[in-house]
């Protein structure tokens, strides 16, 4: 893998981790074009930590907050913590029994499949635009976490459908977002850690343009956050579900 083609799948880990539209069905897509043989897998993991670095500069002051608060007598955002807890042990869970499938499912052939659907549960929050607003609740987090599972096969984008599932259910849109955010720091380092532990040699492995990813991820990350929270806020999310679709097709038309 050269520097350059680095730097392009730094670029659209970037935008497609926190868009609705699935970093891992895109990455797919590009290295079956640009005939990269690197392993998915483990570049799909780098990239993935460089963007958790963006959500972690993004989202810094309210992190510490957290922790702060977590170890004192607060008990909302301690009852805030047990409901990210629960919400991320059912995509650790399933992630780890169902290693294999899961990478049997990186192939473009099933990439347009899953971009597909993913455009649906997109266009479904257009129904909750006018929804009654309703409180966070420990029931709510583990709908959340269950669907979040869906979102290991690639093509289905982890925001997406948190975010989706969370607007659908009542939460408003800023406090879905956060939360979709959140529950992407536990999942993301955690699946980086699994991984290293699953790499047989790493003399077999082109570091440096890792890194160049790596740092090109989190840069694009940290300045695509603000603007989507912008977006989730004016009550366009849906409008994601028209790229979805719209490359779905596409890539059924050149691919398969």
């Amino acid at each position: 893998m050269s520097y350059l083609e680095a730097i392009f799948l730094g670029i659209i880990q970037g935008f497609t981790e926190f868009l609705p539209i699935s970093s891992s069905g895109h990455l797919v897509i590009a290295q079956h074009f640009m005939s990269i043989h690197q392993k998915g897998v483990l570049l799909e993991i780098v990239l993935h930590m460089g963007t958790l670095v963006a959500i972690l500069i993004y989202y810094w002051d309210d992190l510490i907050e957290l922790i702060k608060n977590t170890f004192s007598e607060n008990t909302a955002m301690q009852v805030y913590l047990s409901y990210l807890v629960v919400a991320t042990i059912p995509i650790i869970c399933i992630g780890l029994i169902s290693n294999n499938f899961i990478e049997s499912m990186f192939s473009p052939s099933y990439v347009f499949i899953f971009l597909l659907i993913n455009g649906f549960i997109l266009a479904s929050t257009y129904f909750s635009l006018n929804r009654s607003i309703k409180q966070f609740t420990l029931f709510i987090a583990c709908i959340i976490g269950l669907f979040q599972i869906f979102a290991l096969l690639p093509g289905i984008s982890r925001s997406g459908i948190t975010i989706s599932t969370a607007m659908l259910l009542g939460i408003k849109h800023d406090q879905a977002t956060k939360f979709s955010f959140f529950l992407a720091i536990p999942v993301l380092l955690g699946a980086g850690i699994f991984q290293l532990f699953n790499v047989e040699s790493f003399r077999e492995i082109e570091i440096l343009p890792l890194i160049i990813g790596f740092l090109f991820a989190a840069i694009t990350g940290y300045y695509v956050i603000n603007w989507l929270v912008s977006v989730i806020t004016n009550g366009k999310f849906y409008l994601f579900s028209i790229y979805c679709v719209s490359i779905s097709i596409l890539s059924y038309i050149l691919i398969i």
